[in-house]
């Protein structure tokens, strides 16, 4: 395919189709194409683009080549904008006015709709109502050869022949006057240098071994060591630097430890290393730090109603609440006994008396039990323009669960809470919320937070651009 240039000019510039597939706004797949041939679109491995089930035909073709340049071919549910013969058009107007599948009885426009597309021709697609998934396509220039006329390949060639003569000459010069006699190398003649080589990988030789000693001379060095009593020695300190002067006889020290000559060097005395912390973790290494398991068990079941709690002594403690009003401990005397096991130790309304004359009694397990926020919602009412209910219901349960979490987020302050909400909101011709508000004379809910939440909700709702209307739409918030 081919366009004219800009300003009139006879000249032709050849172009190709390009088309990308967009999820959520990021470029998912580039597609370039010199050669007409059809751009498909499904789950199979053989299509140009692997997209899910949009309710499209299997392997859609939504550009295909026609007799003239290629042929965009789009469906009713399809959404967008499209720039055809230097004129901006709505996906989906453009295929409402008139579609390949025909008209019915009532004159409505088929489900596709077909139109041929050329160079200065491109759109952007949304494949179904979400937008998550689009189709870009547009005409782009064919990218020229580097060389690709006689004129710079006569330029060129001159270049290469100057650079190869070049080359020769500092190759013969270098050659030409290489003195053949002098050939040391750092750090001397070769000769020497493998010499050199050769003797370091050498072992040394092993000194000779003395002569065995006999006679008296050899029991009095083996008498002498064995009255010699081993004693540990300082080697550090200024005890040790001057005993090895000879100033002094070198300090005995009971607590130094003998080092073998070809022991590694201590670590330097920094950071964790330093004598006190080295003591520390020499203590930690040696103290048995396993602990029991049982420390990790004691956690709080699942809670559940209270019971009675009965004493020896003439008071009773009854956990009577879901949320736990005894404590854990034993009741003593007169006052009223345990109410439950619950997380925290609560004390029962009443006196505790602490004497010690009476045993105490034992409280039940009540405990609190968090409620679960339930939503339900009723039949919507009103004026619905070109929208069905079913389309109504389908956008308002897509936000479903914030609503839920507007009411959960209450219900965890204000026990019992619940009632029917009603919410009016008017639909413009392009499917966006314009006015939302609570029916105060058909709710029940009565909780400004709730309903301030759920209108935030409502107004971000985007129905298909249908011609517009007015719902009521009643919500049931229950605890379950």
């Amino acid at each position: 395919m081919s366009s004219a240039a800009p300003g009139g000019s006879s000249k032709v510039i050849p172009v190709q189709l390009r088309v990308a597939l967009v999820w959520r706004g990021e470029v998912m797949a580039d597609h370039c194409q010199a050669v007409p041939a059809p751009i498909t679109l499904g789950a199979s491995a053989k299509s140009t683009f692997v997209i899910p089930d949009v309710s499209l035909p299997p392997d859609f073709a939504i550009i295909r080549p026609g007799n003239r340049g290629y042929l965009l071919t789009l469906s009713a549910g399809m959404r967008g904008t499209i720039h055809i013969d230097g004129q901006q058009r709505e996906v989906y107007d453009f295929v409402r006015r008139g579609g390949e599948g025909g008209a019915d009885v009532e004159g409505k426009a088929g489900e596709f709709r077909a139109t041929p597309v050329g160079a200065r021709d491109w759109g952007v697609i949304d494949l179904d109502e979400s937008g998550h998934h689009q189709i870009f396509f547009q005409f782009v220039p064919i990218d020229a050869p580097l060389v690709r006329d006689r004129l710079r390949l006569e330029l060129l060639l001159p270049a290469l022949a100057f650079s190869l003569l070049l080359h020769a000459v500092m190759l013969l010069v270098t050659y030409q006057f290489d003195d053949a006699d002098d050939d040391g190398v750092y750090p001397g003649p070769a000769n020497l240098t493998g010499r050199y080589l050769i003797s370091r990988l050498d072992p040394p030789p092993e000194p000779p071994e003395p002569p065995p000693v006999v006679g008296p001379a050899a029991a009095a060095p083996a008498a002498a060591s064995a009255d010699k009593k081993k004693v540990n020695t300082a080697t550090k300190g200024d005890t040790g630097k001057s005993g090895g002067k000879g100033e002094t006889e070198r300090a005995r020290d009971p607590n130094a430890k003998d080092v073998p000559p070809d022991a590694p060097p201590p670590p330097p005395q920094v950071a964790f290393m330093k004598a006190e912390n080295r003591q520390v973790l020499d203590d930690l290494l040696q103290t048995d730090v396993r602990t029991s398991l049982g420390k990790f068990t004691g956690l709080p079941g699942p809670r559940k109603a209270g019971g009675m709690g009965m004493g020896h002594g003439t008071g009773t403690g009854v956990g009577d609440e879901l949320g736990g009003t005894g404590t854990t401990r034993n009741g003593k005397g007169k006052g009223p006994g345990g109410g439950g096991d619950v997380d925290g130790d609560f004390v029962s309304q009443g006196k505790i008396d602490t004497g010690k004359t009476r045993p105490g009694g034992t409280g039940g397990t009540g405990s609190g039990v968090k409620e679960v926020a339930l939503v339900a919602t009723g039949n919507a009412s009103g004026d619905f323009g070109g929208l069905t209910k079913e389309e109504i219901d389908k956008v308002v349960k897509s936000r479903a669960g914030l609503i839920k979490s507007c009411y959960q987020r209450e219900l965890d302050r204000t026990k019992g809470l619940g009632g029917k909400l009603v919410v009016g909101f008017s639909i413009a011709p392009e499917g966006q919320v314009t006015r939302q508000k609570v029916d105060s004379g058909k709710s029940t809910l009565r909780n400004a937070a709730v309903e301030d939440c759920v209108l935030r909700q409502i107004a971000k709702l985007k129905f298909p651009a249908k011609g517009g209307g007015v719902v009521n739409y009643p919500f049931i918030f229950s605890q379950g």
